[in-house]
């Protein structure tokens, strides 16, 4: 039964060239986030709560602030950029890169230099935590290379690069921070941001080298006889940019909030039981977006909105049964998961119970984020992502007085699965596509998943 199920696999691959690099994708973000996990067990190990919670303060400012260094560009390269590699306007593709790359570093450099300056105002009054001011200028500086490289991302995908993309969005950070942790073995969170600063120029050296070596190959080879106007990017990207900087802070928020409220070590332990919870849609929605975003960039106008719903449908479904099971392990396995980290992580399996719920709704609901920038609806994204944002810091500042941690994370879970409810929903009466699969669906996965099965057996 096994070989022929690993026969079926390997002939599925062999036929389809979107199955082979769904699983090469998929195959590089397990990879990564192998890689992820074991640097955050070894360095929760080495720090402890304390050290930790201040290393993840600081990257969850570097995350942030970088995301709004990128401008929400990323979507707008996507649509603008796809048809331009469809059509061969390798011209065209260099300007828009170009054009790309440039604003975004000069929003970074801006926007590391202002948290250098407040550096020492927002680790004393802010957070409290003087320690906190020998942590930040690492990140800081860390914010210009990880923006520069996670700006190659859109162009990798509509190069046909999945893997590419996937191992810069988020193999080569951790895989390059593994052996230096060895290394060095940290003692501090300052040491843990430099750690995190080298793998971020790694990773952009790593990006660029990548877009280099497509590009160069083509240098006047591009259908000049049809003459691409640019576009403006700001003006589109700026929505994009509210609602991907809101996406952010719905994972960083409670962080924030209990950085404010509670010591150091709570936001250790609630931290790594996020990291743990995030590696549930980690796992599984990267490799489908890099694939998923620029086919239906392909696909509008040449399908039919009934073919778009159906690919969507399917991808959906299957997700939420994987998501489903690996929920299941949480629930029976979650203490024993963060004792890796060390016994005074323990405490945090109350949040990772319920940040993993919240996941499941993000995961049931992958392909609605592309689905809706195809279709020119940003506006609809920042203001999901808006209101999801502005309801968590209210639910924190209400929750986490009484309850603690387990306040912010419920907070959080419900911000994230009330936002892409609010997406589907428009997606549904503007477009006439349902992203959420019906029960229907999931019943026919399961019966052909038992005839399949059966007939191996007989």
């Amino acid at each position: 039964m096994t070989q022929s199920w690993f026969a079926h696999i390997a002939a599925s691959l062999r036929r389809n060239a979107m199955v082979r690099r769904i699983a090469s994708s998929f195959l590089s973000r397990v990879l990564g986030a192998v890689a992820n996990l074991a640097f955050v067990i070894y360095l929760g190990r080495y720090l402890g709560a304390a050290q930790t919670g201040l290393y993840m303060i600081g990257l969850g400012a570097a995350t942030l602030l970088s995301t709004i260094g990128r401008l929400g560009l990323e979507q707008i390269v996507i649509r603008e950029g796809g048809p331009l590699v469809r059509d061969s306007q390798w011209h065209a593709l260099r300007c828009l890169y170009r054009r790309a790359l440039m604003l975004s570093l000069c929003a970074s450099i801006a926007i590391a230099a202002l948290l250098l300056l407040i550096n020492n105002p927002l680790a004393h009054y802010v957070f409290h935590q003087d320690s906190l001011g020998d942590v930040m200028p690492w990140f800081a500086a860390s914010i210009i290379p990880l923006a520069y490289a996670l700006m190659h991302v859109p162009f990798l995908q509509i190069i046909h690069r999945p893997e590419g993309s996937i191992a810069v969005l988020s193999l080569w950070i951790p895989l390059v921070s593994l052996p230096l942790i060895f290394l060095i073995h940290p003692q501090t969170g300052a040491q843990g941001a430099q750690i995190y600063l080298v793998a971020c120029v790694f990773n952009a050296a790593v990006a660029y080298a990548q877009w280099r070596s497509f590009i160069a190959c083509r240098s006047g080879q591009s259908n000049e006889e049809q003459a691409v106007q640019p576009s403006p990017l700001l003006a589109a990207a700026v929505p994009l940019l509210i609602g991907n900087v809101g996406q952010i802070a719905l994972l960083w928020i409670a962080v924030f909030a209990v950085g404010i409220s509670a010591s150091p070590r709570a936001v250790g332990a609630y931290s790594i039981a996020q990291r743990v919870a995030l590696t549930l849609s980690g796992f599984l929605l990267p490799p489908i977006d890099a694939l998923v975003g620029p086919r239906i960039a392909v696909m509008r106008g040449i399908k039919t909105r009934d073919e778009i719903e159906e690919m969507v449908r399917r991808i959906s479904s299957l997700l939420f049964i994987v998501a489903a099971g690996v929920f299941a392990l949480i629930l029976l396995f979650g203490p024993e998961i963060l004792r890796l980290f060390g016994n005074e992580f323990g405490e945090g399996y109350g949040v990772l119970v319920c940040l993993t719920f919240g996941q499941l709704v993000i995961v049931a609901s992958s392909s609605i984020r592309p689905l809706l920038v195809v279709h020119g609806m940003e506006k609809t994204i920042r203001n999901a992502m808006v209101g999801a944002a502005t309801c968590c810091v209210l639910l924190c500042f209400f929750l986490l007085p009484y309850i603690g941690p387990l306040g912010a994370a419920i907070a959080t879970s419900l911000a994230l699965a009330g936002e892409k409810i609010i997406e589907g929903v428009v997606a549904r009466c503007r477009l006439g596509i349902s992203v959420f699969p019906s029960v229907a669906l999931y019943a026919l996965h399961v019966r052909t998943w038992l005839a399949r099965n059966h007939g191996q057996r007989s």
